[in-house]
């Protein structure tokens, strides 16, 4: 699986404009670590991938290749899940007033996407949406 890991790491980071020194620098690594992450040639922890996670805003499972959208979800499902998991689509969260952490962000993502699934999944159910 984590063979998916260094090339959606480049595409984020590409289509952010981002460098890696920034990257780097915003996840709390050196230069070296990145390039050598992004090459294939070192492993992540799992804390790395939270805070990579929630750097991008998008799930770990996305990062690893994990297909977790539901076959029966539209491109709009889609569409809608990117926006509640970057905040336009709803209220952003903090903890007694400061900002949630990196990891706690990328908690909360992951849970946030199995929620979406399971009430869009609930609604269509109910004859809410047309689904297809």
């Amino acid at each position: 699986m984590l063979d998916f890991l260094p090339k959606r790491l480049i595409d984020l980071r590409e289509e952010r404009q981002l460098s890696q020194s920034e990257v780097a620098r915003r996840v709390g690594m050196d230069n070296s670590s990145l390039s050598r992450i992004e090459s294939g040639s070192r492993k992540v922890s799992a804390e790395e991938l939270g805070k990579f996670a929630a750097l991008y805003g998008v799930t770990t499972d996305y990062l690893l290749g994990v297909n977790n959208t539901p076959e029966w979800a539209t491109e709009q499902d889609t569409i809608d899940l990117k926006k509640v998991l970057s905040g336009q689509g709803g209220p952003t969260f903090n903890f007694g007033g400061d900002k949630l952490t990196e990891d706690q962000n990328a908690k909360l993502n992951l849970a946030l996407t199995q929620i979406f699934w399971e009430e869009i999944q609930h609604d269509r159910k109910r004859g809410g949406s047309d689904g297809q």
